[in-house]
């Protein structure tokens, strides 16, 4: 009886090392202290040693510093407390490997018992090229939202430049009666100063335009900060207005009062809120007045909604309104609310789309606080 159970368990033994030769993961086990018992040729592979001169070694060989240091505390914990903060549950770590090079991995990690002792088996996979993929996925993604925006602020131009020649009208103006004050020998200083005044008032309006379309056209990676919302779509509607204007349309901001703060790019949730009051603005036939709210649900969610009193969305289209390439204007690209979606889903939130009651459109930008996080 001996005899055949030796010789089940060393048939065991030669399927274990089969799948593990065949395994194209990385797979591990080390004991309770971390020492590394099984090294798998993937495994040699990825990190570049040989299994006998890494079996033995503890597995934290294997991390780049602050892991190295701290891998041996988790264990005993775990082994203390039965907290589970990463056995059943994959997650993005960094590996090191024998050349000292530092890269990202996906680490699976399961718990088996050996006796009275604990032992830990890892799954682990390479992904440096998954993420050099989502990186350049990223990158044109950024340069295409860059291209949108450069596309609305050029479809803004005429107003725009209609916004920017009402205050250098009135700097001319306004040097002209300075000029006149002065030549006629009869200089008040008073009303000199008054004058001048309103010049420079009038150019701090023109450059705090330019700046706003300046901020916008930037290009520059998004960066995610904790920032007050209303302060963000306020921005966004100060350049939305001079659309407005052009088009007699009226828009209406109402904020709730202690809304929590967000984790967003501000640059790329005033492109979205742009994008939507433009599409308002441009409905046939057109909106007359625009009403934009920002609310909470709770602590977990602020909401942006943008109203019209438009014709609203056909029934048989809401579904398709947010493909790329699908537009209900006839000179229309179809990539902004695809955009759009794109950037607020990036933020972990949604962007949604009905009719209302009483007729119109209503978009909802839906974010998570910086509450939550």
């Amino acid at each position: 009886m001996t005899q055949r159970s030796d010789r089940m368990e060393n048939l065991a033994d030669a399927r274990f090392d089969a799948l593990l030769g065949a395994a194209v993961d990385a797979i591990l086990v080390i004991d309770d202290k971390g020492v590394i018992e099984t090294f798998n040729k993937a495994a040699e592979k990825l990190f570049g040693y040989p299994a006998a001169d890494i079996l033995g070694q503890n597995v934290s060989v294997l991390m780049p510093e602050p892991y190295r240091s701290e891998h041996d505390s988790y264990i005993a914990r775990h082994l203390r407390t039965g907290e589970n903060r990463i056995i059943g549950i994959g997650r993005e770590v960094k590996g090191q490997n024998a050349n000292g090079d530092v890269f990202p991995l996906d680490l699976s990690v399961g718990a088996i018992h050996h006796g009275t002792r604990k032992k830990f088996v890892g799954i682990i996979r390479d992904i440096r090229e998954r993420k050099k993929t989502e990186g350049m996925l990223r990158q044109q993604q950024e340069r295409l939202e860059h291209v949108t925006r450069l596309g609305t602020l050029g479809e803004m131009a005429a107003g725009i430049a209609h916004e920017i020649n009402q205050p250098l009208t009135a700097i001319a103006t306004y040097a002209q009666a300075a000029r006149r004050l002065i030549s006629s020998g009869q200089l008040e200083e008073e009303r000199l100063l008054e004058i001048l005044g309103k010049t420079g008032a009038q150019a701090e309006r023109a450059g705090e335009i330019i700046r706003r379309i300046r901020n916008l056209a930037r290009k520059q990676p998004a960066e995610r900060e904790r920032h007050d919302l209303v302060a963000v779509v306020q921005e966004a509607l100060r350049l939305a207005e001079v659309d407005a204007r052009l088009y007699g349309v009226r828009i209406e901001f109402r904020e709730h009062e202690d809304l929590p703060p967000a984790w967003i790019d501000p640059v790329q949730i005033q492109q979205v809120v742009l994008n939507l009051i433009r599409n308002a603005i441009e409905t046939v036939p057109a909106s007359r007045q625009i009403v934009i709210q920002a609310s909470n649900r709770g602590r977990e969610e602020v909401v942006v909604e943008v109203s019209d009193d438009g014709p609203g969305i056909p029934e048989d289209l809401i579904s398709e309104i947010f493909n790329p390439f699908f537009s209900t204007k006839e000179l229309g690209t179809g990539m902004g609310l695809s955009i759009s979606r794109s950037i607020v889903s990036a933020h972990g939130g949604r962007l949604e789309a009905k009719n209302n009651p009483t007729g119109g459109a209503s978009f909802s930008i839906v974010l998570p606080t910086a509450v939550s996080n």
